[in-house]
């Protein structure tokens, strides 16, 4: 496949996970509700982690993080776009290097071997990144829909705070009839 089907596929699947989004809530038969309580008890981080193993993105969708996605493909995109540019070159100047290196003369390297070799090795060591960049994201996604399902419950109540607010302290210290400066600080309150 070239390089701009598979951006199209990619951007398809983006723009039909995205729409999809609203739609995904579970549906039930008739007469058949499950309370919300038990439908987060149902929530399994193990779920989670396998979906999003077996296809990237799938398991922030189950964790209901839709936003997520679009980051996860366009990263995969551009890193795939970029692993295969940077193969590209590195063809190119593998096959100069063979060209300056042979013997033949029919072959000719428009760039002395030196130069060649060097370049060669850059765009190899490039392209490696890229491909250690793609493994990184993955696993990134498998441990970021891990986290998001451990804490699919997690909530924060309004009793859960921590305030600061600015003070002046009262001085009730006088020294030889003189008043000292007045202290000023910070009044931290951590309600929970």
């Amino acid at each position: 496949m070239t390089l701009k089907r598979i951006s199209l596929l990619i951007g398809a699947l983006l723009v039909l996970t995205i729409g999809l989004a609203p739609v995904a809530r579970a549906q039930y038969a008739d007469g058949f509700d499950i309370p919300d309580s038990t439908y987060r008890a149902l929530h399994k981080p193990n779920k989670a982690t396998f979906m999003s193993s077996l296809v990237p993105g799938l398991g922030q969708y189950y964790n209901q993080k839709y936003w997520k996605i679009p980051i996860i493909y366009g990263g995969f995109t551009g890193l795939i776009y970029y692993a295969s540019y940077n193969n590209y070159v590195y063809k190119k100047y593998r096959r100069e290097y063979k060209w300056a290196t042979d013997d033949d003369e029919r072959t000719v390297s428009q760039y002395p071997a030196a130069n060649t070799e060097r370049l060669k090795d850059t765009w190899r060591r490039y392209r490696d990144i890229c491909f250690i960049g793609i493994g990184a994201l993955y696993l990134l996604q498998v441990i970021d829909a891990n986290v998001d399902a451990h804490f699919f419950d997690f909530t924060i109540d309004k009793d859960l705070s921590i305030k600061a607010d600015p003070m002046i302290m009262p001085d009730f210290t006088e020294v030889a009839g003189s008043r000292t400066s007045t202290p000023l600080g910070v009044n931290i309150t951590v309600t929970f």
